[in-house]
Parts: C-alpha cells; structure tokens; sequence
C-alpha cells in the first residue's frame, strides 16, 4: 500500500469523470511541442512546501522536455485563486500548476469557486507529507502532551498558524482537534512561509505545517516539531514522535500534485505526463528531494483521479462534523 493510502487511510468513493486529454490523432503536436517556455503556476507564497517542491522539481522536467518552466506564486483565498488559474488556462501544454490535495477540494465543499475538479487533467502526485504541530524552539511546551495539556486547560487561547483556512494542513488539526474535543483560535496565512514567518517572529505560540516545511528549522534548532501525523516515524527527523505514538490515532497530511487544464491534447498530455515521471523517478531527483525532506510518492495520472474522489468524500465527512468556515 502506498504512503497516499496509509495517509488518509481512506476507502473508495466511486468513480470521477474527468476532461483530462482530448483525443487526437497523430504525432505532430507532439513533435512540435514545446516550442517555449513552460509556466508552473504554485497557489501558494514563494518559500513554502508547494513552492519548494515546484523549484525542485522544475529543472528535471525541464531536461526532459527540453524546455525552461518558470514558477508563478499567485497566492490567496486559501490557493483558489492559483488553482482557478490554472483550470480556466488555455489547455495548450503551456500552463501546469501545482495541485494541493485536499486544498483543491475543499472550495467545492465550502463555497462555489471558478472551478469544478473537471477542469483539471491530474498527471501526477509528487509528495505525500504529514501534517505536524510546530513550536518556537524556545517554547515552553517541550513535547506533544503538554501542549494538550494546556489547550485541554485553555480552551481557544493558543493561536495556531496555518497555510489558509480550509487547507491541508488546516483541515488536519481539525481533526485531531475534534478526535480530542480540542480547540484552539485559528490565525490563517496565504501560504506556509508567511505561517512559518509568523511561528519565528513570535506572533503566534504554535503553527501546523508540512514535515519539509518545518523540518529543516527543527534540524537547526530554529524551530520543535512536537509531532507528526504520518504513520511512523520520518527517517530524517528520528526524534520526533508520530501522533500515534503518543495515543493519539490520527494520520493526515497533503499530496502535492501536478495538473494541467482539462481539454489538453492526447499527445501533448503523454509528453508532459512522461517527462514529469521520468523526473520524479530520476535517482537525482530523489537525491535532491531526500536532502529538502522531499518525502516523494509518485502516483501516475489515473491512480491520482481516483483519489481526488476518494479525498473529496472524506472532507465532506470533516466539513459535516466541522465545519472550518462558519
């Protein structure tokens, strides 16, 4: 089983229809393609995991299309203004983007944005990464239980940073807080660097952020990962205890995807969604992503519509028991 499934541990949902490719006939487009640059749309701040992930990644797709790719952020509304960007760009091959999973969800949940999920053609996940709760190195708290134990005394006091309301990492505390009948007072970002910004400065106690967003400042010393939700415990940050460890039965986190805009052509389709696994898969890619906490989880296209389903029916069950926006 993959980490995605034991992420969310989730069951199947039914089936989605997606407008991935159009079906075209013949090589041409294909041969030609590209013929300039490429843009990666992030719908999140420069600095954070998404944007992290996107520069990783950029320059080996870019040896395998022989094409350049510049990184667009356009951050906000909790990522939907990036991923309305890139549902409504001309499906031409030349707008990518970065898709955040569940955050590309969770506006259909909520509201009624400028974008259904079958305005995207899904051609890979990248990352699977587990949420973690984060804390100034010289924080009082010291391990997970304490902070607990203080929120369990002083309920809505501490104010926790996240990367947007309705987000991965967002709608992961959520759960844990409504597993434990917790609650704490939610101070929303654009993004994880402006979060994490926040967490350094002081302006909050604690911040709930992506393993690779947190774990280099918890390496130097910056910054305390008092846990994470993945299901055991992440190679590179050995002293820092899983949820589950310490009693608490919670696995949650993001997936980290790449899309391309519904209605793409078949052969263009093929060649970006080749060069894209091809680079993920390189052992140099994988060296790279190893030392930025990069923990890489390909899922080729069709795997990764059949979980957008699948995450679709689980925040549904979160947004029926908590809602996040009110």
């Amino acid at each position: 089983m993959s980490l995605t499934r034991r992420i969310f541990g989730l069951a199947a949902a039914g089936a989605l229809a997606f407008g991935a490719a159009t079906p075209f006939s013949g090589s041409a487009l294909s041969d030609e393609y590209p013929s300039r640059t490429i843009t990666m749309i992030v719908a999140y701040s420069a600095g954070g995991g998404t944007d992290v992930l996107a520069r990783t990644i950029a320059p080996f797709i870019e040896e395998e299309l022989g094409a350049s790719i510049a990184i667009v952020n356009r951050p906000g509304a909790g990522g939907e203004i990036g991923f309305t960007e890139i549902a409504q760009a001309d499906p031409d091959g030349y707008t990518i983007g970065m898709l955040n999973v569940p955050s590309v969800i969770n506006p259909l949940i909520e509201r009624s944005p400028a974008y259904e999920l079958s305005d995207f053609a899904p051609i890979a996940n990248a990352v699977t990464e587990a949420a973690a709760i984060v804390v100034p190195a010289g924080s009082p708290f010291e391990t997970l239980e304490e902070w607990v134990a203080f929120v369990t005394e002083n309920p809505n006091t501490i104010p926790v940073a996240n990367s947007g309301l309705g987000g991965a990492m967002h709608t992961a505390l959520l759960r844990f807080l409504n597993q434990e009948d917790l609650s704490v007072t939610h101070v929303p970002f654009p993004g994880a660097a402006p979060s994490r910004a926040a967490l350094l400065g002081g302006h909050v106690a604690t911040s709930v952020m992506g393993v690779s967003e947190a774990g280099p400042l918890h390496l130097e010393g910056e910054l305390r990962i008092l846990g994470v939700m993945s299901p055991e415990r992440d190679a590179s940050l050995p002293d820092v205890p899983t949820f589950r460890e310490l009693g608490h039965d919670i696995v949650a986190g993001s997936y980290r995807g790449i899309a391309a805009p519904a209605g793409i052509p078949e052969p263009i389709f093929e060649k970006l969604a080749g060069a894209v696994e091809a680079a993920l898969t390189s052992e140099a890619f994988l060296a790279t992503a190893e030392e930025r906490l990069l923990n890489i989880d390909f899922i080729g296209p069709r795997e990764m519509q059949e979980f957008l389903v699948e995450i679709e029916a689980e925040m549904r069950a979160v947004w029926e028991s908590t809602p996040w926006i009110r």
